[in-house]
């Protein structure tokens, strides 16, 4: 731009020097020789006067307007370095505000995607609980096991088992119309009331004190082997008859089994196990494996704040919690496989008496006829 407002001011510096040409006075520059030449001279002269008074009045100008353009110029350009100074520090103000604006939404996203469920101390301190309860279930389920084999192998007297069966059911469990037919003095505690006799007492509870514990293992006595076989003595088992005898008694106590094994898995799942409740963080000490399993199941169905929990969670959270309940699934799914294998095997044990007094009727009056035969 500097160089076009020279150019300009060269064209009027040109224009002046003709305007001066013009406007100055005439002189008469005819003839020839001496006077002509001097005529000239003089004409020339005074021209080239008025036009070096022109041009150095004409260079002030150009030199003070120059100045005065170069002042402007350098203002301008201040003004244009302090507008575009503060643009740059406007767009990097704005930058930086967008970028923290990012870094928070980022945060938060992370937050919300990342964060973990309210449950989730409860739900890990459950899962590894119940590895826990699984142990000590079986090993309950090998002692309850273990009392009714020694029942059925080692009975010394039928008439005291039968004896102790009233007793305890008289003193232990005595119900209201017990007391009124003058069997027992008074009536005990509501959940102990015919405990011994009513499956429902054993079923429909999802954790025993120790005398119901007792209570379920005397209904299963009952409902597997009431009346056990008397041993006989010692010196009779060395005969072929003892023999036979023993011999009958295993079988009984392998049939027994299957049934007493099914009955006794109810009462070990049932039965408290020591500190597994605080294991999982629940809000009692000691509590069953069914008490475990409840816990898991009605924390979420039964929780109307496990729904509010919900309605908060992300996708990511969502599917963690699908997640979460599809392992609790596979966990009551290994427990209920265990129990259709023992529905399994008193079918199948079922079955096999059923053929077998089939085939003893059968083989028996085959053998009579065989007998009668043979004769």
């Amino acid at each position: 731009m500097k160089a076009q407002f020279k150019r300009l001011l060269l064209a009027l510096f040109v224009l002046g020097i003709f305007g001066l040409q013009v406007n100055s006075p005439a002189y008469a520059c005819c003839g020839d020789g001496a006077v002509a030449a001097a005529g000239a001279m003089t004409a020339g002269s005074t021209v080239s006067g008025a036009i070096a008074a022109a041009t150095s009045t004409l260079v002030g100008w150009i030199e003070r307007l120059n100045l005065t353009v170069e002042n402007n110029f350098g203002k301008l350009y201040t003004e244009l370095a302090k507008q575009t100074a503060s643009q740059r520090t406007f767009e990097q103000g704005t930058i930086a505000a967008q970028s923290q604006m990012f870094m928070e939404k980022a945060r938060a996203d992370a937050a919300v995607k990342y964060e973990l469920s309210p449950r989730v101390c409860f739900e890990t301190a459950g899962g590894a609980a119940g590895g826990l309860a699984s142990g000590e279930t079986k090993a309950n389920l090998n002692d309850l096991n273990r009392n009714f084999s020694q029942r059925t192998l080692f009975t010394p007297n039928t008439a005291a088992a039968v004896a102790k069966l009233y007793d305890d059911h008289t003193s232990k469990y005595c119900s209201q119309q017990d007391a009124q037919l003058g069997r027992c003095s008074a009536p005990v505690d509501d959940k102990l009331q015919n405990a011994d006799v009513r499956a429902d007492a054993m079923l429909n509870t999802s954790s025993f004190s120790q005398a119901q514990v007792d209570a379920a293992q005397a209904l299963v006595n009952n409902l597997a082997n009431p009346f056990p076989t008397q041993n006989i003595p010692k010196n009779w088992e060395k005969t072929s008859q003892g023999k036979a005898f023993v011999a009958g008694q295993y079988v009984e106590q392998a049939r027994a089994s299957v049934a007493a094994n099914s009955l006794n898995s109810a009462i070990a799942i049932r039965t408290p196990v020591q500190g597994l409740g605080s294991a999982a963080m629940l809000d009692q000490a000691d509590v069953s494996e069914l008490q475990l399993m409840e816990s898991q199941v009605r924390g979420r169905f039964e929780s109307p704040a496990w729904y509010k929990m919900l309605a908060g969670f992300s996708l990511e959270n969502l599917m963690r919690e699908q997640n979460k309940m599809q392992a609790l699934k596979l966990w009551m799914d290994l427990k209920a496989f265990q129990q259709q294998e023992r529905i399994e095997t008193v079918l199948a044990t079922q079955l096999a008496m059923d053929v077998k007094r089939d085939s003893e009727s059968r083989l028996q009056q085959a053998r009579m006829v065989a007998a009668k035969a043979g004769q």
